[in-house]
């Protein structure tokens, strides 16, 4: 390999993939106080709260792992002869050579530009409504409907956001060339099991952002009323402009 090989481009896009991921799921705010949640109290857990903090630590924590697995894959088949036969087979579970099948392909380059574009939207969704943003379905003392910036574009930009991150991971880390694919740890128990539960769990987050959608509607439309109304009647979709 030379420093013009495409696979070395993973490096920054993988380092991106790890900061959307960061962003997107650590909350810009504390957590709300109970009875900001009250008017949600009557909401499925699932949807109200989508995952306790500390199983959101660990499946970031999981994330971040893999990521660094890949960039230290990549890194240390440019070491010398020598110290790459030592480092690699503790990357991989199978021989060293396989991390030679870490590469760069169309689908992770798609899979990095929704993380790019998720998390740069998550960003400004947080920008948008400041303290109000929470994690929990909440409505904040002195709440007020904010409806500008990219809650101009679709009622519920930040879930665009997050839907586009996990769905730009999973194709970043799980599909060929990534480090999961070729190191041989989905070839083993232990591994199939880890990565399956990770991976269900990252999907699983995009479901119930969409059956947030209609729930956070609702309690909207029934405190701010008129307002609400005239707000969805200039901004129609929920999540993708002209589609949904």
């Amino acid at each position: 390999m030379s420093f013009a090989d495409p696979v070395l481009f993973k490096i920054p896009l993988l380092l991106m993939t790890a900061y959307a991921n960061f962003i997107t799921f650590t909350p810009p705010n504390p957590r709300t106080e109970p009875e900001e949640r009250t008017k949600y109290s009557s909401v499925k857990y699932i949807v109200r709260q989508v995952r306790p903090p500390w199983v959101r630590a660990l499946e970031k924590t999981i994330t971040q792992s893999f990521i660094l697995f890949e960039v230290a894959t990549i890194l240390a088949t440019y070491f010398p002869l020598p110290v790459a036969e030592r480092i690699l087979p503790t990357l991989a579970w199978r021989p060293a050579a396989s991390a030679l099948g870490v590469r760069l392909t169309p689908l992770f380059l798609l899979g990095a530009a929704l993380c790019a574009v998720g998390g740069a939207l998550r960003l400004l969704c947080y920008r948008a409504l400041g303290r109000h943003f929470t994690f929990e379905l909440s409505l904040r003392r002195n709440h007020q409907l904010v409806t500008d910036g990219p809650y101009a574009v679709v009622r519920h930009p930040s879930y665009t956001a997050l839907i586009m991150v996990t769905v730009g991971t999973l194709l970043c880390l799980v599909g060929g060339g990534s480090w999961l694919a070729e190191s041989g740890i989905m070839h083993t128990l232990v591994g199939q099991l880890l990565v399956a539960m990770w991976a269900a769990e990252v999907a699983w987050i995009p479901v119930v952002m969409i059956m947030r959608v209609d729930t956070e509607d609702e309690i909207l439309r029934k405190e701010f009323k008129d307002e609400w109304t005239a707000w969805a009647q200039r901004t129609p979709y929920k999540l993708v402009p002209g589609v949904l």
